[in-house]
């Protein structure tokens, strides 16, 4: 009479057994940890790259806005247009319910306080051409 199979001890042991046998590692693999050695021995100095950060904060007066639909058309065109430039961040910061005014900040993103400054000239300029309202107020701040 044949034994019954028992299946299930079959293929847990080699599993187990190729798991923990001392088997040497394969060339590759000790070639390859051999070259990245020699890469983390030549330690290379990583150049440090520092962005720097403009904040532009424009307050705004608005006159003629009878719901927030309207003041949030009068200032459409800030949003469409410099919030999809890579450099720059555009959000109304504060003011969102009030109608008579509004405060919007643009962040700018650049390799120099001074490639910063020049953008949010740049900026600056382009908005009181564009919004139809009054700039109260401006604020810069570079970081």
């Amino acid at each position: 009479m044949a034994e019954p199979k028992r299946s299930m001890d079959g293929p847990k042991e080699r599993v187990l057994e190729s798991a923990t046998s001392s088997v040497p590692a394969p060339e590759a693999e000790k070639t390859m940890s051999e070259a990245l050695r020699k890469l983390l021995n030549q330690s290379r100095p990583t150049p440090v790259i520092t962005p720097h950060v403009g904040v532009l904060t424009l307050h705004f007066q608005l006159y003629g806005c009878e719901d927030l639909k309207a003041k949030r058309k009068a200032f459409a065109a800030l949003k469409a247009v410099w919030g999809r430039e890579t450099d720059l961040a555009v959000a109304e910061t504060a003011d969102q319910d009030a109608l008579d005014c509004a405060t919007w900040t643009i962040a700018a993103l650049g390799s120099s306080t001074q490639q910063i400054t020049q953008r949010l000239d740049q900026v600056e300029k382009a908005i009181q051409e564009r919004i139809d309202a009054a700039i109260l107020d401006v604020h810069r701040e570079i970081l």
